[in-house]
């Protein structure tokens, strides 16, 4: 054992004076990403240098593991996690490549859609930060991916080298990013963005501290830091840069912090304005619904009715069915696929009944007379006037699906006459405002 203990500690004497460097200068950066683990993958340009700080807090730890207080050795607590120690893998699978590169030609040409088609989502922050990129970044040459098989069957965790090329400096900025790749249900791959689980987290520590590695972070570093050395442009640029992306994010923040509360004021004006007045006696389905003949999913089904329908509400239950008038009779569909219509608490039920049939009647025709003439707009879609809400259904209380930013276009389904329009968004059904879209 002292004989094992004196060759690690030479081993560690001899890389000290490089592993202490990096380790002063990477300590807080590594802090950072434990706290922000929640964030996107990849994580930019810190893990050039987190992954060479976990290599060397892992030789301190073997060391002090290694060392004795005379008779007694001291515990070494292993990692609950199996990671394989099986060497990276250049450029080894095809399917793997082909989506890093078109990726990174979509981060470089601020192509949204795409990138929303080879991710499993895109925040407004990270959209904002591909924009700003696609400003400044002609392209990445050079691409090279570096894999490790991830925690699943058939998911990697890639390591892709690239060389970003800036506009208007020769020289290429030499980076390293980290993706987690999984496969999707029609057996293509994607990549990951979003929270990640504590256990994937781990692993990708413990992959991370692997020397190979550890290695090939060293190496880009090493390549990083010649290229700014060697040209005071590209130096100047990589300095003010992360500012650039920080700003960007901060003002997508904004925007939508900006767009949520005008429209959460509105909705509370109209109902406070309206409350006196109001009760509702008319709901209209979310979806495709089943019509019982009473409140039990055992019950007879009496038929079906599309998304979109209003019908006459006779009774909300307690036990989370609703009473409607369906066909000339009473009828039960499950409360949680009503929205609720309000109608003036004026008129007499009667009459509610009756407008509410009126006012279904002018909708079908309407909206038949809207699919008979063709989509309004140019081309069949509309374009975004300012950043708006795409929502599951044609109100502001309905679930937003997601957002849309100036400029950007959906294909057009039908312009209602209630002030909505009818989209086509990521493959479902949405709806935006009309006055927001042109």
């Amino acid at each position: 054992m002292n004989q094992l203990s004196d060759l690690w500690e030479n081993f560690c004497d001899k890389i000290k004076p490089v592993l202490q460097k990096i380790k002063e200068r990477v300590l807080e950066a590594w802090e950072w990403a434990k706290a922000n683990k929640k964030k996107s993958v990849p994580v930019a340009a810190v893990v050039l240098v987190v992954f060479v700080m976990l290599l060397s807090l892992s030789f301190s730890r073997k060391k002090e593991e290694a060392q004795t207080d005379g008779t007694e050795t001291t515990e070494v607590e292993l990692s609950p996690l199996i990671v394989p120690e099986v060497p990276l893998e250049e450029n080894s699978v095809a399917a793997v490549n082909k989506l890093i590169n078109r990726y990174y030609e979509a981060v470089a040409a601020g192509d949204i859609d795409t990138l929303s088609e080879l991710t499993n989502s895109l925040t407004d922050m990270e959209k904002a930060n591909v924009q700003v990129k696609s400003e400044y970044i002609e392209r990445y040459e050079n691409i090279i991916c570096y894999t490790k098989a991830g925690m699943t069957p058939d998911s990697y965790l890639v390591f892709a080298y690239s060389e970003a090329k800036i506009k208007d400096i020769d020289t290429t900025a030499p980076l390293l990013n980290n993706f987690v790749l999984y496969k999707n249900e029609s057996g293509d791959y994607y990549i990951y963005k979003g929270e990640l689980d504590d256990n994937v987290f781990n692993y990708m520590k413990e992959i991370s501290a692997q020397d190979d590695v550890a290695t090939l972070c060293a190496t880009v570093e090493a390549k990083y830091n010649q290229a700014i050395k060697d040209d005071e442009d590209l130096a100047a640029f990589m300095e003010e840069f992360p500012q650039k992306l920080k700003d960007a994010e901060a003002k997508a923040v904004a925007e939508q912090a900006a767009e949520e509360p005008q429209e959460a004021a509105q909705e509370s004006d109209d109902q406070t304005a309206e409350e006196p007045t109001l009760k509702v006696t008319e709901v209209e389905t979310s979806d495709t619904v089943n019509v019982r003949s009473s409140d039990s999913e055992k019950a007879d089904k009496i038929g079906k009715v599309e998304k979109g329908v209003r019908l006459p509400l006779l009774e909300k239950k307690a036990n989370g069915w609703s009473k409607i008038q369906y066909d000339g009779q009473e009828v039960y569909i499950k409360s949680e696929y009503l929205l609720d219509v309000i109608n003036n608490e004026q008129e007499t039920a009667e009459n509610d009944n009756a407008a509410s049939e009126t006012t279904t009647q002018a909708a079908a025709s309407t909206e038949t007379k809207k699919e008979n003439s063709g989509p309004v707009g140019k081309d069949g879609k509309v374009t975004a006037k300012t950043t708006v809400n795409v929502r599951a259904s044609a109100s502001e209380k309905g679930e937003k699906l997601g957002v849309i930013y100036q400029g950007e276009k959906l294909e057009l389904v039908m312009e209602q006459a209630d002030g909505w329009c009818k989209v086509k968004y990521k493959g479902k059904t949405g709806y935006v405002k009309t006055e927001f879209v042109e």
